[in-house]
C-alpha cells in the first residue's frame, strides 16, 4: 500500500500575494530609498528625489537605506 498522495490529488502551493511596492512620497515613482526620521516617522523616496534631499535629511540626523 502506497503512503504518498498522488499527484493527481495534490493541492498546488498558492504564492503569497506580492507586498505593495511603495512609492515615492514627492512624485509617485517607484521608491528606493528609505528616509527613518528622527521623530519616528518614515519617508520612501526614488532615487532623484534621494539624490536631492540626501544633504539635508543627513544634517538633520535622518537615517537612509536602499529600499530594495
Amino acid at each position: 500500500m502506497s503512503t504518498t498522495t498522488p499527484a493527481s490529488a495534490r493541492v498546488p502551493a498558492v504564492p503569497a500575494p506580492l507586498a505593495r511596492p511603495e512609492r515615492c512620497d514627492r512624485c509617485g515613482a517607484a521608491a528606493l530609498v528609505k528616509v527613518t526620521l528622527t521623530t519616528g516617522g518614515e519617508l520612501h523616496f526614488c532615487g532623484h528625489h534621494a539624490r536631492k534631499h540626501a544633504a539635508r535629511l543627513l544634517e538633520i540626523g535622518a537615517g537612509l537605506r536602499s529600499a530594495l
